[in-house]
């Protein structure tokens, strides 16, 4: 409740609606003596600055009201006010007051245009007091003054507010960017750490249990060497990404010779395909290949991104494809993007029933890849063939 009615007052007196209420005060406040008279006496019997001073404070309060909305007609009303009530000192302190709370007023209006056209006939009738006001118009010397220093006062400190308001946006904003970059590097690497820990593993556990049940001793040695090779590239992966979260630098690892196979976090997707086309042939898949040499003038984070699509695809057919079946993978140049396309026979006990799923956090993921990049993904099972397809502009 005490929060609500906090809110409320602030909301409130933000900004005008401090000079709004505080001039409804003042005014009210002036007019009350006058009121007081007028129902104490009659309307017949007071006299006629009682009776013009009650109006003047009502309708000059009337104004405010309608200034919480629409400013330009509330100093249009005070103008009109003005040349009515105002034609000599007779209502002093309503005029000394008026001008004071409508020039601020005035000074919190948006648009250029309104506040030009009140200073404009704020000087008319000024003008014309001089003429009407006879004796009285030596109030302008102190009229004048005090409604331009109450006009560049409030303009000042409604500027300066603005400014201020700007900037905490503008800060509200980098923070929210800041989440976002923050949020976007964790999805990055967890999509990393999934591409590289998961298609390794997988080919880990399908080369153990390929030596487990290996009649022949040379496939067991086989199979362990393949186990051995993914496990010192996958730690060296790892190591990498550690190393650059640490540090924010380069993928270098000293501690590996130079002549040792590049790792995921290193190789051109041109090395990829026949990394991968490999990897796939040691799970005794039928592999056909085929890339462009064109591919090697993208960008090398896009075609790091190619690389982390080509790993999942790989490790998906590993996992989901027909045993020993047929496979492709192609990378090439189509017109103005590059494309690479992985299929891969369905077993026929799985044909209909999305052997690869067509929601996994893998899928996901590689199609988050693409559209970081502005490109294009597409995986779907046709005619008992599994069939990825990516691209990226060039």
């Amino acid at each position: 409740m005490i929060a609500r009615l906090k809110g409320t007052l602030t909301k409130q007196f933000a900004g005008r609606g401090v000079i709004i209420w505080g001039g409804m005060a003042i005014l009210l406040a002036i007019s009350a003596s006058e009121i007081v008279t007028i129902l104490q006496d009659g309307f017949i019997e007071s006299s006629e600055k009682s009776i013009r001073g009650a109006l003047a404070g009502i309708v000059l309060c009337v104004a405010l009201i309608v200034g919480r909305r629409w400013v330009g007609a509330s100093l249009g009303i005070y103008i009109a006010s003005a040349f009515f009530f105002f034609g000599n000192g007779q209502l002093l302190f309503w005029m000394v007051f008026s001008v004071v709370i409508f020039s601020a007023l005035a000074a919190t209006a948006l648009s250029r245009h309104v506040r030009v056209w009140y200073l404009t006939f704020l000087t008319g009738w000024m003008i014309q007091f001089i003429f009407r006001a006879g004796d009285d118009s030596i109030l302008i010397l102190f009229l004048a003054p005090l409604s331009a220093l109450s006009y560049a006062l409030t303009r000042s400190i409604f500027l300066l507010r603005e400014r201020n308001a700007k900037a905490v946006k503008e800060m509200e904003e980098a923070d929210a960017r800041s989440r976002q970059a923050i949020e976007a590097e964790r999805k990055n690497i967890a999509r990393d750490l999934h591409d590289i820990v998961a298609h390794d593993i997988t080919v880990v556990a399908m080369q153990s249990k390929a030596a487990k049940f290996a009649n022949d001793g040379q496939m067991a040695l086989d199979a362990i060497d393949v186990i051995a090779k993914l496990s010192t590239e996958t730690l060296h992966d790892l190591r990498l990404m550690l190393n650059v979260l640490r540090t924010d630098g380069t993928m270098a690892d000293p501690a590996v010779g130079a002549t040792d196979k590049p790792a995921a976090t290193t190789v051109y997707a041109v090395q990829g395909v026949e990394l991968f086309s490999q990897r796939l042939r040691e799970a005794n898949f039928v592999v056909s290949s085929h890339t462009e040499e064109k591919i090697s003038d993208l960008p090398r984070s896009a075609q790091t991104a190619l690389y982390r699509v080509m790993q999942e695809a790989t490790t998906n057919v590993i996992k989901h494809a027909l045993p020993g079946g047929e496979c492709s993978i192609s990378l090439t140049a189509h017109g103005k993007e590059a494309r690479l396309k992985i299929t891969n026979q369905v077993a026929d006990s799985t044909i209909g029933k999305h052997s690869l799923p067509l929601g996994g956090s893998g899928l996901i993921g590689m199609e988050d890849r693409m559209k970081a990049f502005g490109g294009k993904f597409k995986a779907s099972e046709h005619n008992g063939h599994w069939i990825l397809t990516a691209s990226i502009p060039f």
